[in-house]
């Protein structure tokens, strides 16, 4: 195989012509894609431009049926009604309110440092302290 390749590149032989004809055939081919070059990364880029813009007119199509819900919501009776009670404690006429007070943020502060203080101790620190502590005093 190997021999019948080196005879036939023997044969071939580098005329001016051939020459020549492999010259102009290569600027032809490197006109061509220099040419299509700009053109096809145009095409590329807009198409990723295309596909990011698909996407972002999805998610705004998907806030609009959001607020859309959220408007119908303000509309409903039943909905006003609920957030009447629960934002401003409302109540109908005839029913007792009942207001639960929860800590304030301050003894919320001063309950999470006793725990994370507890949770860095040892735990034969924590086991003394429950043993030795009246539970009022806790």
């Amino acid at each position: 195989m190997r021999s019948g390749l080196s005879a036939r590149l023997r044969r071939f032989e580098m005329t001016p012509g051939t020459v020549a004809t492999l010259v102009i055939t290569v600027v032809v081919v490197c006109v061509v894609a220099l040419t299509l070059a700009m053109p096809l990364r145009t095409y590329f880029s807009q198409r990723s431009e295309f596909r990011q813009l698909t996407a972002s007119n999805e998610q705004l199509r998907r806030e609009v049926a959001d607020y859309q819900q959220k408007v119908n919501e303000q509309n409903d009776p039943a909905y006003i009604e609920a957030q009447a009670r629960t934002r401003l404690q409302f109540v109908k006429p005839g029913e007792i309110p009942l207001v639960m007070l929860f800590p304030a943020d301050q003894a919320r502060r001063e309950a999470a440092e006793r725990a994370e203080e507890r949770a860095r101790a040892p735990w034969y620190g924590n086991l003394w302290d429950t043993l030795s502590t009246p539970p009022a005093a806790q």
